[in-house]
């Protein structure tokens, strides 16, 4: 995959850049050089694939230390939160907001 300089020009658009001369052809090189990059480390055989990675590739595991462990964010936020409550976190009102209709003066 690639980028050319009207694509370049197209995504400063959306994005409400603007380039001096000479920058659109180099954000191209750029942007080209970050893809093939990305395309690189997509070939990295990996899980998935079902080949070992290469030994400098260092993969994070979120699966428990141990077998038969529990996942703790396997049972949602509500299982960990000190307080939950319609679905959302419950957390004190800040110093200086009163609750209940109370009025602060």
């Amino acid at each position: 995959m690639s980028v050319d300089p009207a694509e370049v020009e197209r995504i400063a658009e959306l994005a409400r850049l603007r380039f001096e001369p000479g920058e659109v052809e180099r954000l191209t090189a750029e942007l080209n050089s970050i893809l093939d990059h990305m395309e690189v480390l997509g070939s990295l055989s990996g899980p998935a694939s079902g080949a070992d990675p290469p030994p400098h590739v260092a993969l994070a595991s979120t699966r428990a230390s141990e077998e038969g462990a529990p996942d703790a964010l396997g049972a949602g936020p509500a299982s960990i939160a000190p307080q939950w409550a319609d679905g959302f976190f419950v957390v004190p009102a800040p110093p200086g907001v009163h609750g209940g209709g109370e009025s602060g003066a």
